[in-house]
């Protein structure tokens, strides 16, 4: 690849990082910070977006000193990618600090005062970012004391210190506003950036440019032209070590309330006026309030919850969900959940909405679908089993859009068969998907909200799960077993049977 080829693909749109900053990463010695935020700070140094002058700042106990961390993450960063460039790595090293931390330790937080403040004086500061890669448990206890020890405006200019929250943002809506609450009381909304790490996946930020920069999409994206919208996000791992969160959260907070509703917003929501991060963010936020206002009355019969039961694959045996480590020998609690739904607005009523997803699934695929009517010339109306149109939009493991369409099939007597045009992104030649994080990790420094979600996005985002998860409670929704492995409970084929429809991730 010759070197002009090699920059293009390295950094497309020249995205340089201008202006100093201290990322402040608490929880730096946890599988996060190895295997997600240090590697997408090795790309973005490997793009040398990154400016001359800036500081990484890990806290945690593991580690008596930099060295053992710095070799901890190097050795991350090899099992990671199988080979680094140490000339990159090295560049990287030189910007990172550790520094031992209690976040039960007060006398640490004047420490870490006094450690910003001194690396500050080396370099002006323009940009302070605190990053809380813990338990959710510690959010509100950490941002308390950044503004109690005098952190958030210590030799910075303009105040403009940033806070960024991993998910679960609270486990219901009363819990999620207790500590959004606590978080505006210190930080502005502007400057809270809560991370949904599907905004960054490639294919989920093309959804905005599909819908909108193609006339043949845009004036098809409505009721009187699309039959029905699929979103599936499979799994086929079980919970491995996350059972004790799993338990409580289950498949509905921990994929619905987050992952699959964001990118249902993206593809429901009205067009906006301009691409800006809040006028998305109030179209979206259209989406969820409606979501909120759904009538529940009918659940039992739109949705289909389920639990992975033990199965031998190839004379192995897979655990079932209950008997994983972590978790209640008699837990209830869903793995899987397919869910029907309408939105109520002039663009979308009548069309029927299928959300699923679900662990331990015969394999990981996350789509789009979007099908369209069979609304053909009635001189082929004689022709059976006509394939409707379908978009396809492909967002793991293979990135990509699909369209089918029908044509004349070839040397016959105007028999119609269905085709694909597709586009395979993570196909193409030189081409490296950037890491989800290596975008957000981008935009936080950018100051750039459009790939984060603003708190009424969760606000009607958790109004909407809790109302399912009271109803499915009131009415004791059945709970399907399903073998591990497998397609998922028979019943969810049945949701879309009983519509005359099937689940498109199964063609």
């Amino acid at each position: 690849m010759n070197e002009t080829l090699d920059k293009l693909y390295k950094n497309p749109d020249n995205k340089n990082i201008e202006e100093n900053f201290q990322f402040i990463l608490f929880g730096g010695t946890g599988d996060l910070a190895h295997n997600k935020i240090i590697p997408a700070f090795y790309n973005l140094a490997a793009k040398d977006i990154l400016p001359n002058q800036y500081t990484i700042i890990a806290t945690g106990r593991r580690y008596d000193n930099k060295k053992e961390y710095l070799d901890a993450l190097y050795n991350s960063l090899v099992n990671k990618k199988g080979k680094i460039d140490n000339r990159i790595w090295q560049q990287l090293a030189d910007h990172i600090d550790y520094f031992q931390l209690s976040f039960k330790d007060n006398n640490d937080f004047k420490r870490l005062k006094n450690n910003l403040e001194n690396k500050a004086k080396k370099a002006k500061i323009s940009d302070r970012i605190f990053y809380l890669a813990t338990a959710p448990n510690f959010f509100a206890e950490i941002a308390k004391k950044l503004k109690s020890f005098g952190l958030l405006d210590v030799a910075l200019e303009n105040n403009k210190a940033r806070l960024v929250i991993e998910k679960p943002f609270g486990h219901d809506f009363k819990s999620a506003k207790k500590l959004n609450d606590t978080l505006t009381n210190i930080f502005s909304e502007e400057n809270i950036f809560r991370i949904d790490h599907y905004l960054g996946k490639e294919m989920i930020q093309n959804i905005m440019v599909i819908r909108l920069s193609n006339p043949i999409f845009r004036a098809l994206w409505n009721k009187d032209h699309i039959d029905n919208i699929q979103i599936y996000l499979n799994e086929s791992e079980g919970v491995k070590d996350r059972g004790k969160y799993y338990d409580d959260a289950g498949v509905i907070k921990d994929m619905f309330q987050n992952h699959i509703l964001q990118v249902l917003s993206l593809i429901a929501m009205e067009e906006p006026e301009n691409l800006t991060a809040e006028e998305i963010s109030n179209k979206k936020v259209e989406v969820f309030k409606e979501l909120a206002d759904n009538d529940l009355s009918n659940i039992d019969r739109h949705i289909v919850r389920g639990q992975y039961d033990s199965e031998q694959v190839n004379g192995e045996k897979i655990n079932s969900y209950q008997e994983e480590k972590g978790i209640d020998p008699q837990s209830k609690t869903a793995t899987f959940l397919a869910l029907k739904l309408f939105l109520n607005n002039e663009r979308w009523q009548g069309v029927p909405i299928y959300l699923k997803s679900g662990k331990r699934l015969n394999k990981k695929e996350a789509a789009i679908a979007i099908e369209f009517k069979d609304d053909f010339h009635s001189a082929y109306l004689d022709q059976k089993n006509i394939d409707n149109n379908l978009l396809l939009i492909k967002i793991q493991p293979e990135e990509g859009v699909s369209l089918r369409f029908n044509t004349r099939k070839p040397a016959s007597n105007n028999k119609i068969i269905p085709v694909e045009m597709e586009f395979c992104q993570s196909c193409q030649q030189f081409f490296n998907s950037p890491e989800n994080y290596e975008g957000l990790i981008y935009d936080m420094i950018a100051g750039d909200k459009t790939l984060f979600t603003s708190w009424e996005e969760v606000c009607y985002s958790w109004k909407f799960i809790d109302k399912i998860q009271a109803k499915c409670e009131e009415e004791n929704i059945t709970l399907h077993k399903y073998p591990a492995l497998s397609l998922g409970p028979d019943a969810a084929d049945k949701l879309l049977e009983t519509d005359g429809r099937s689940w498109l991730d199964k063609d």
